[in-house]
């Protein structure tokens, strides 16, 4: 079965209400595919179906998608960045970067935070070197302005 058609029976499971299948579906292509953004997009659309946004910030953080929410309660769940690198579920994230710039630049930043070097990308050595999060927000900035929302 190709990518595009199980994707196909996701979306059909969401809309029918069937999310731990969908959960499951994807779980299984993202072990077949795993450097496939589109798929760990529609993981984390599961999951903010279902209102986790600890598990849509996993699966969206390589994502332009990516909400601050999504972050804030990712980072905030999983403060460690090492577990958070091993929770991305990237094969070889010092070798293996990324299809899209902003993924290698947000891949890139969270390497450094939980190894302290730099990622060993020859192709992209300017996304290599990026060190500042997501937004480029500190987890403070973030909590201030994810307060400032709900004060709305």
């Amino acid at each position: 079965m190709s990518v595009e058609s199980t994707l196909a029976k996701v979306e059909t499971e969401l809309r029918e209400g069937r999310h731990r299948q969908a959960r499951l579906r994807l779980r299984v292509l993202l072990s077949s595919h795993p450097t496939d953004l589109t798929v760990r997009h529609r993981f984390a659309d599961a999951y903010q179906r279902i209102q986790h946004p600890e598990q849509a910030g996993r699966w969206n953080y390589l994502d332009e998608s990516l909400t601050l929410w999504d972050l804030w309660a990712f980072e905030r769940r999983f403060p460690d960045p090492v577990r958070r690198l091993s929770l991305l579920c990237w094969p070889d994230p010092a070798r293996t970067p990324p299809s899209t710039p902003l993924a290698r630049r947000r891949l890139a930043a969270l390497y450094r935070e939980a190894t302290g070097t730099a990622p060993d990308w020859p192709d992209h050595p300017e996304d290599a070197a990026v060190r500042r999060r997501p937004e480029g927000r500190t987890r403070l900035e973030a909590d201030r302005v994810l307060a400032e929302l709900r004060e709305r």
